[in-house]
């Protein structure tokens, strides 16, 4: 069973913040990516993009859970 984690409520501003910031990096790396010839490079920030959803994702699941 997943343990019961208490925010207060800056910490639920602060972590917006992150996911915040974390999604206008995702989106302006997916669009820049549109622009990109060197697929390594693409790949690469596909990776980064995909890690930046997790944890935003991650994050915000965590703050529906926390009492």
């Amino acid at each position: 069973m997943a343990k019961k984690i208490t925010l207060t409520p800056k910490d639920c501003l602060y972590i917006e913040d992150l996911v915040n910031a974390s999604m206008l990096i995702y989106k302006k790396t997916k669009l820049e990516i549109e622009q990109l010839q060197d697929e390594d490079l693409k790949t690469y920030l596909e990776n980064i993009c995909t890690d930046l959803k997790d944890q935003a994702t991650t994050l915000t699941e965590m703050m529906g859970g926390a009492k």
